[in-house]
């Protein structure tokens, strides 16, 4: 099982690097890019609910790896005993917080997000800003002649993204991506886009019922697909605007989803939902078949978004797949109590079988504010 795991991890890694068109040879050892900004002191006095504040000041750092269920493994070691029990049991997936008796949903968050996509190119950085709300689009359709169908307005989720460049690829200016859903889909607000967009533009919608359509918006021109399957069969989506615009920041988007991709899919987050992270403690798991895990939490204070004190643990781990050659590290910082990453930093590298080069994918990722509500839009 850790062979076709690891397998698909060295596939997905090799994939993300082929399509944004960074395959490049290089050493075995990276140039770490510049030290991440420290963030500032929060406010001593929480604020209502729906303001926001900025955090305090975790240090940067994490890393991916698969999912430790092995056959060979060490119990965690605990350096202390437990005082108090927290568990996180939501990673990465848009669930709800429960704070005190209430109930909040994150509608907004902003990432400040680094990715260098081989160690011979340029550490790319970007703001990201992610929210969902309620909202009202007009739907339409095309027959086979080409004719444009009205299909009237619909009200759905609307999840938009604002992509910041500091220094990227070829964005000059702000990119806002907004992705229309009937329903409203957890994926879409935990990833900044919907990489699958062009696959809906069939007939049939490629069988997709929830999703109606996309815009991108950059520079003063926009581009926008319709996607008339979840109202009538038949039909083709609609497009208008620029058709080139798309193509014309994909190369940032490409580096955008490879270090988001990394960070959901990569690592062993649901380890740790049952193990009582405010405690230090530390674990190695092994197969027997070259693949090695290694891990260590403990906690490290608090943090403060939307006027709420969230509680903080360090994070630390790696993984080596010595057949594959495939090597992870990284670490970083989660509070239990927020299905986000508060902060990770990590280096994720693989060996080109035939060419034998090595190319090594750094990823940074800042929780800076997040706003929370007592009911979603």
């Amino acid at each position: 099982m850790k062979r076709a795991v690891t397998a698909m991890l060295v596939l997905l890694l090799l994939g993300m690097v082929a399509a944004a068109g960074c395959l490049g040879g290089g050493g075995e050892t990276p140039t770490k890019p510049e030290t991440p900004a420290e963030g500032t002191s929060p406010s001593s006095t929480p604020s209502s609910p729906s303001s926001s504040e900025d955090t305090s000041s975790p240090s940067a750092t994490e890393t991916q790896t698969e999912s430790p269920s092995t056959t060979e493994t060490e119990s965690p070691t605990e350096t202390q005993p437990p005082s108090e029990e927290d568990y996180w049991e939501n990673p990465w997936e848009y669930a709800p917080l429960t704070i005190g008796d209430e109930t909040y949903w994150i509608t907004y968050y902003k990432y400040r997000y680094k990715i260098q996509p081989d160690q011979n190119s340029p550490t790319y950085e970007y703001i990201v800003e992610k929210s969902i709300e309620r909202s009202t689009v007009s739907v339409c359709g095309m027959d086979l002649m080409g004719n444009k169908k009205d299909l009237g307005e619909h009200e759905v989720y609307a999840y938009k993204t604002v992509v910041t460049p500091i220094n990227a690829a070829g964005l000059e200016n702000k990119l806002t991506i907004t992705v229309w859903y009937l329903s409203n889909v957890s994926n879409a607000f935990i990833y900044p886009w919907d990489v699958l967009w062009l696959s809906y533009a069939s007939p049939t919608g490629a069988g997709d019922n929830v999703f109606v359509g996309m815009e991108f918006e950059y520079k003063g021109k926009s581009f926008w697909i319709m996607n008339p399957a979840p109202f009538q069969n038949g039909l083709f989506p609609c497009f208008e605007g620029d058709t080139e615009l798309p193509d014309a920041v994909n190369e940032d988007l490409g580096y955008l989803y490879m270090g988001w991709v990394a960070l959901i899919h990569l690592g062993f987050w649901h380890e740790w939902s049952s193990m009582n992270v405010l405690v230090p403690q530390s674990g190695v798991w092994s197969d027997g078949m070259g693949h090695t895990w290694k891990w260590s939490t403990s906690p490290d204070g608090i943090v403060r978004y939307s006027g709420f004190t969230f509680k903080l643990v360090n994070f630390e781990w790696s993984y080596e797949g010595t057949v594959e050659g495939v090597k992870l590290q990284g670490e970083g910082k989660f509070s239990p109590d927020l299905p986000l990453l508060v902060e990770s930093e990590g280096y994720y590298s693989y060996k080109d079988q035939v060419t034998g080069r090595t190319t090594v994918i750094y990823s940074y990722l800042k929780l800076e504010d997040l706003k929370l509500e007592e009911n979603l839009p």
